[in-house]
């Protein structure tokens, strides 16, 4: 019997101490940036045929790094850090076809590159590429395929948004 409560306090004295070393984002993302670290994010260049990608991709990632903890944007000129990037290609390719053989389907992707520098010293501290597809179907009447693109468009900017602040902050 005493051999048993022995070898059970032993087994969950050492899963204390182990731990599966679990911690979030935000305490992360503090310990690499510090406590009240900010950010500006200049708009990034469009070399894309698209216009105005640049824009919502800009007001998805001021809305990223404002609902999370860690980096707070701010103006140019008085921030820690800088998010600078480019949009380098933006394609809509068919994804499918009907019987008929009229497209169905199509699939947009919008390619960046994005660079965050320490602005004290233009030290690059991450530097990726990402890239988001999605889906959206084709209609024959004009003004509703443009509305599935523009939310399409909506997506892949709110999740290359969101993908690009989770790499900043992971563990590089």
């Amino acid at each position: 019997m005493r051999i048993s409560l022995f070898s059970v306090l032993l087994i969950l004295l050492s899963s204390l101490v182990t731990g599966c070393g679990y911690h979030t984002l935000a305490q992360d993302t503090q310990q690499r940036f510090g406590e009240s670290a900010t950010v500006s994010i200049p708009i990034f260049a469009n070399k894309t045929y698209k216009p105005n990608l640049e824009n919502i991709l800009l007001n998805n990632l001021i809305g990223e790094f404002a609902k999370r903890k860690g980096l707070r944007v701010v103006q140019s000129g008085e921030s820690d850090y800088t998010l600078s990037g480019e949009l380098l290609n933006y394609v809509k390719t068919a994804a499918s076809y009907t019987g008929q053989d009229i497209i169905k389907e199509y699939t947009a992707t919008l390619t960046i590159v994005a660079t965050l520098r320490k602005s004290s010293n233009q030290m690059v501290v991450w530097k990726g590429q990402l890239s988001w597809s999605q889906d959206l179907p084709a209609s024959s009447d004009i003004a509703i395929q443009q509305n599935s693109e523009d939310a399409a468009i909506q997506v892949i900017c709110q999740r290359l948004a969101q993908q690009l602040y989770l790499r900043i902050n992971e563990d590089f």
